[in-house]
């Protein structure tokens, strides 16, 4: 199956050549900009403000790579943890957040972020993934999250007559969840 990446930009963070190569090169055959591949913390971080999505190795030459997550997490950009660490060694703030732990193919990484709708959206249900992210990004409790991702969900509903053209959904909706979050996130909570 061949994945359509559309020129997006897509941050390498990996400190093994070998690995980081190998990742560059499938993501460039699926039509991805990559950006790296980064093998220091300092260089991803600096790269990571013009990323679309990423690929983050949690270990970049002794440096955790979790300051990189969160502010991925606040700004709504998309990432997956490739990595050696197993899932019980990464915060409880990750939970959510897709680990594929190495030697897995690179391919199957390409093959993870086009599914859960990272790639190349098309409707509302390939941006759930995104949209929990970014919901998860605005609340830190899970269940003000959910309920915001909820709420965002039944109101573009009720929009329709306002939803703009499919290639414009994301933006759209990751608009109006901060709108939601900002004016009735406290009632979110409880």
């Amino acid at each position: 199956m061949q994945f359509d990446f559309q020129g997006r930009r897509v941050l390498i963070a990996e400190d093994d050549y070998f690995v980081a190569s190998e990742l560059a090169n499938v993501f460039r055959a699926a039509n991805a900009k990559v950006l790296g591949p980064c093998a220091s913390l300092a260089e991803a971080t600096r790269l990571a403000q013009s990323s679309q999505m990423a690929v983050l190795d949690v270990d970049l030459k002794g440096q955790m790579v979790f300051p990189l997550a969160d502010q991925m997490m606040r700004d709504g950009v998309p990432f997956v943890f490739y990595t050696g660490f197993d899932r019980p060694l990464l915060p409880s703030r990750f939970a959510d957040i897709v680990l594929i732990n190495k030697p897995t193919a690179p391919l199957y990484t390409v093959q993870v972020l086009a599914r859960s709708g990272v790639a190349n959206p098309q409707s509302i249900s390939e941006l759930l993934p995104q949209l929990r992210l970014r919901a998860r990004a605005l609340m830190q409790d899970k269940g003000a999250a959910d309920r915001l991702l909820e709420l965002t969900l039944h109101r573009a509903i009720a929009c329709d007559d306002s939803l703009p053209p499919t290639a414009n959904v994301s933006p759209w909706l990751e608009g109006l969840m901060r709108t939601i979050a900002e004016t009735e996130g406290r009632d979110l909570m409880h």
